[in-house]
């Protein structure tokens, strides 16, 4: 397990705008704001990103103890801003924001959107993506997040990597999880 570090203040650029997208994504292109006037079941947009590095494993990251949903396991991911320039935009500023890791390109929906409820009852849906990155050289940010593992399909199912067992911050993150490492099976198919 790899412990939170963090770039020196002010050297961190802004997050990559620069990634491609799947056409197949298109409904995604949208800014907040125009998402959720086509959706208006919804008071706001979460978003995460499936990192898979070249040795297949998956990247989890450990919420900080002091956080919500402390100590527990999740993919990099957030929610949207009405600054972002679309949801997908949203994806690569939050995979940035919390490991320093620079979106590529965004390949597919993960699933269908997990409507949830905040702690202050708003009405959300967090959409997941299978996201290629520039390089595996993990930052966190240790105000969300203090510890990061690479997963195995087999650990990510055991809840067990290493000497670290983890628990997910929900049951929907963890189907998703096992859900992401099944369509990454499908991909390498068809390569």
């Amino acid at each position: 397990m790899a412990k939170a570090t963090e770039a020196p203040a002010g050297s961190a650029p802004s997050a990559p705008t620069n990634f491609t997208f799947s056409p197949s994504l298109a409904p995604f292109k949208l800014s907040l704001q125009a998402y959720l006037g086509a959706h208006p079941t919804f008071k706001g947009i979460a978003v995460g990103a499936f990192v898979f590095n070249e040795d297949g494993k998956l990247l989890l990251v450990q919420r900080a103890a002091h956080d919500s949903l402390p100590l527990l396991w999740e993919i990099p991911g957030g929610a949207c801003d009405f600054e972002d320039e679309s949801l997908l935009h949203a994806v690569a500023r939050e995979l940035w924001e919390e490991s320093a890791l620079c979106a590529k390109s965004i390949d597919t929906l993960v699933g269908e959107g997990i409507p949830f409820s905040t702690r202050r009852g708003t009405r959300m849906c967090k959409f997941s993506f299978l996201t290629q990155v520039e390089g595996y050289d993990v930052k966190l940010d240790p105000n969300e997040h203090q510890a990061f593992l690479w997963v195995t399909e087999e650990e990510a199912k055991a809840g067990r990597c290493g000497d670290v067992d983890f628990l997910y911050t929900f049951k929907e993150q963890q189907l998703a999880v096992y859900e992401a490492f099944e369509m990454m099976k499908g991909k390498a198919t068809l390569n």
